[in-house]
């Protein structure tokens, strides 16, 4: 195996994928950094990012900041919505192949879209913009003040230079298309073949939804993902999924590159659940 890159060495998915390996994240709703911190602990356990969820959730554009900050000085990577300020984490981009990507009409929340260096495709499902060509997803941009010293080469020891921070951000920065709705299926061939993409992230949960086909067992949904899947494959582009319990095998059976294993809420709600049981506490509904 050859020696990492910097880029490699910050993120901790192209870590894990230059040692032939999948990543491993969780999903958060719930902003803090206390809460951050405590998930973010699990890198002794194989975790390599966490994923701020401000579609679904409570994130702000300050508390992405203070989050990235504090994921990523623990020595794991930090993912956040493309709709919010994020300097050298990975961002998942939702993509429906007909909108424009991270330069979206109104911004999510109140979170800023300013900074932003992510895909900007305009106009139709062919993801071109007026000229009828594909702009470069990696514009320029000298990114934030604060994070330089978040980003460790090794270990708990030296940080980026503001210098390396420049030199070496776009490289560090995953680019991740998430397939979540009907139109996103439909012209996901496409979207695999756009230059500077890094990866698809599978979102079952709002597919099923788009397809208007709850529960996530229906037969349209499992083809669905199937489909994403294989035409991803085919381009050469990892795939991402959300795969708790006991699909997570699965999907790295399946050659997966990336496993999401859980959620904030789900999984603290049902080790809760599970704790008041064993004491004897009454369920209620």
């Amino acid at each position: 195996m050859s020696e990492p890159t910097i880029a490699q060495r910050v993120n901790h998915i192209k870590k894990a994928w230059h040692e032939g390996r999948p990543a491993y994240g969780i999903i958060t709703k719930a902003p803090g950094q206390s809460l951050v911190r405590t998930l973010a602990g699990l890198r002794r356990y194989g975790l390599d990012f966490i994923v701020m969820d401000a579609e679904h959730g409570n994130y702000d554009d300050a508390s992405v900041h203070d989050s990235i900050h504090a994921i990523a000085s623990l020595g794991v990577s930090p993912v956040c919505d493309s709709t919010l300020t994020a300097d050298l984490c990975y961002r998942p981009v939702p993509w429906n192949g007909k909108r424009s990507v991270g330069n979206q009409s109104r911004p999510r929340r109140g979170c800023s879209r300013d900074h932003d260096p992510s895909i900007e495709l305009e106009g139709t499902s062919q993801g071109r913009g007026p000229s009828g060509k594909v702009p470069s997803p990696r514009r320029p941009y000298f990114g934030g003040s604060f994070h330089t010293q978040a980003f460790h080469l090794e270990g708990h020891g030296r940080t980026l230079t503001q210098e390396e921070y420049w030199a070496n951000a776009n490289d560090a920065t995953l680019i991740i298309a998430i397939i979540e709705t009907k139109e996103g299926l439909e012209n996901i061939d496409e979207i695999v073949q756009v230059k500077g993409l890094d990866a698809i992230f599978i979102g079952q949960y709002d597919l099923a939804l788009s397809l208007g086909s709850l529960p996530q067992s229906d037969k349209r949904v499992i083809d669905g993902v199937q489909k994403i899947f294989d035409s991803a494959k085919k381009a050469g582009v990892p795939v991402i999924a959300w795969s708790p319990g006991d699909e997570a095998k699965a999907a790295v059976e399946q050659g997966c590159e990336g496993i999401m294993v859980g959620l904030d809420m789900s999984v603290l709600t049902k080790a809760f659940a599970g704790e008041l049981a064993a004491a004897g506490a009454p369920k209620r509904w």
